[in-house]
Formats: C-alpha cells, sequence, structure tokens
C-alpha cells in the first residue's frame, strides 16, 4: 500500500513539472505552413481544393464527409465529416469562411480536437501559368493548463499531416496531365 501511494505521488509529482515546464518553456501557439507545387494550372489544382466533395480524394484522413449546407464552394457551406487519425476517429464540420477562386479557400473546423481552428490554402501560379504553388496555412492556440504541451504536438502532427495531404494533392492532379 505505502508504494502504492509514493508511485501516486510520484506520478502527480511529475504530473506538476511538465505542467509548470510546458508553460514556461513552450510557445502557447503553434503555426504551420507547408508548400508544395504542381505541375498544373490554378484552375485544375482548384478543381480538387475548391469543393469540399473533393477533399477525400486528397486530405489524409477523412474517410467520409458529406455537405450538408451549401454546394459545398461557398461562403456558409458545410460539411459533415469523419476523420480517422490511424488512432482514433471523430466527427467535425467544415465550414468555408472565404473562397477566392484559384487563389485562395479558408475554412473553419467544428468539433473535434481542433476545434475553432481556422486554415488556408493559397494557389499561386508560376510566371509561365503552368504550375500551381499550393501553400496550406494552419495556427491554434490550445486552450487549458496543457494547452502549450498540446500546441508543441499539434504542430508536428498537423505539419505532417499537411505534407502527405499536399503531396498526394500533387500526384492525384499531375498523374492525369
Amino acid at each position: 500500500m505505502r508504494a502504492l501511494f509514493k508511485l501516486i505521488v510520484w506520478l502527480v509529482g511529475l504530473a506538476l513539472v511538465v505542467l509548470i515546464a510546458s508553460n514556461l518553456l513552450l510557445e502557447p501557439t503553434y503555426a504551420v505552413s507547408s508548400r508544395v507545387v504542381i505541375r498544373a494550372t490554378p484552375a485544375k489544382v482548384w478543381a480538387k481544393v475548391g469543393a469540399l466533395d473533393q477533399w477525400p480524394s486528397w486530405v489524409k484522413g477523412i474517410e467520409r464527409l458529406n455537405v450538408v449546407k451549401g454546394g459545398g464552394q461557398e461562403v456558409g457551406s458545410l460539411a459533415d465529416t469523419h476523420v480517422y487519425n490511424g488512432f482514433q476517429g471523430w466527427e467535425i464540420t467544415v465550414q468555408i469562411v472565404e473562397t477566392r477562386p484559384e487563389v485562395r479557400f479558408g475554412y473553419q473546423i467544428l468539433g473535434g480536437p481542433q476545434n475553432g481552428v481556422q486554415s488556408t490554402i493559397e494557389l499561386k501560379p508560376s510566371a509561365d501559368g503552368r504550375s500551381t504553388q499550393v501553400t496550406w496555412t494552419e495556427s491554434q492556440t490550445p486552450n487549458g493548463l496543457w494547452g502549450n504541451l498540446l500546441a508543441a504536438v499539434m504542430k508536428s502532427i498537423v505539419t505532417m499531416h499537411h505534407e502527405e495531404s499536399l503531396n498526394t494533392l500533387k500526384f492525384a492532379i499531375e498523374r492525369t496531365i
């Protein structure tokens, strides 16, 4: 019994040290920006990026996406989505908050561990117009006592997710050219 009590005290102490250290040493916000150049015009890239119903073909982890409000291409459109990260699945809603065809797409995540996150996907054509640089940007300031630690963990996870998804997008578009 005494050994169990010591173990519990030790674990609580360790948790407090991690909590205090993370709040003192880690940034409260993560910001991620991933880029890829796709050998296709902005119009071809926009066909996949600017329509929510196309996201399951390139955004990693989307198992199901149903547009429930709007057409899935204009501001205010909503899509109920089931996302699976390899360990756990959850339901989120994606809401389009900005759309400038062939230039910029902005959305907000509602629900799940990234509730409230706003992201943008920007398209920039090359000088000759035959390729497009796609930049996916996201930032968040998680709330709560463990927010700083969560921000540090989320930064690497989101970076990997965006890079894998953008490479899938690149492959999907370039193989049809």
